[in-house]
């Protein structure tokens, strides 16, 4: 059995200062290494709060969410911001890809973050198919290829977590599915364990597994 890498325990999340009144609540989750769930959900029903809530960019008000056996309310802000520099990729809708900066230096950004050797750069690239758009600037680019890098730049750094913000909401169908092949094939690549976060039935079936988020937690879905 691979080991757990996220667990969420009866996680809830209120709106600030609602006295009460919860975005989410009744969270549970197991996900094991090399795992790749998607989380389905309609606009404005919390996806983006799960994400926070598993990256530790925003703490529970109820349960509990453990990253590598960690509880994430344990954590100041300094070791969060190192757990998620060291051990989280992340793959944005928006891409969020630096303008000022390379396709190389792009990707180049997590292993200097983490004082790490820049020998897997290259390689990635070549992966993800840009190593002929490594001294490329983003505007050179198009959103397929902005995307490519933000999947490079999530996983250069081997996390053991990956997390997918509506990854191909900005990308044509055609785009959409080589993303979601690529995404797929290098988590399976690096052994990483992903979350995929989506309104797209079409960009869940990607997963291995597929969860419904409602404001009373996660239900699976029959593929």
């Amino acid at each position: 059995m691979p080991p757990s890498v996220l667990t969420m325990s009866q996680v809830g999340k209120a709106y600030p200062g609602s006295q009460g009144r919860f975005v989410l609540r009744g969270l549970e989750l197991e996900l094991a290494a090399g795992e790749y769930i998607a989380v389905i959900g309609e606009s404005g029903v919390g996806k983006s709060t799960l994400l926070n809530l598993m990256a530790g960019l925003d703490q529970a008000d109820e349960g509990e969410v453990v990253f590598e056996g960690r509880r994430l309310s344990e954590q100041d802000d300094n070791a969060a911001t190192l757990l998620r520099r060291q051990r989280i990729g992340f793959v944005f809708q928006a891409f969020h890809v630096l303008p000022q900066l390379s396709v190389y230096q792009n990707v180049r950004l997590p292993l200097a973050l983490n004082g790490l050797p820049e020998d897997a750069v290259l390689p990635m690239l070549a992966a993800v198919g840009l190593a002929d758009k490594a001294g490329r600037k983003p505007r050179e680019l198009s959103g397929g290829e902005m995307q490519r890098v933000s999947i490079a730049r999530a996983l250069i750094h081997r996390p053991s977590l990956l997390l997918a913000d509506e990854p191909t909401g900005n990308l044509d169908p055609t785009t959409a599915a080589t993303i979601l092949a690529l995404l797929k094939s290098r988590l399976r690549d690096t052994g990483a364990a992903g979350i995929l976060v989506t309104h797209s039935m079409v960009a869940a079936a990607s997963a291995d597994r597929i969860l419904r988020l409602t404001p009373t937690g996660l239900q699976p879905v029959n593929p």
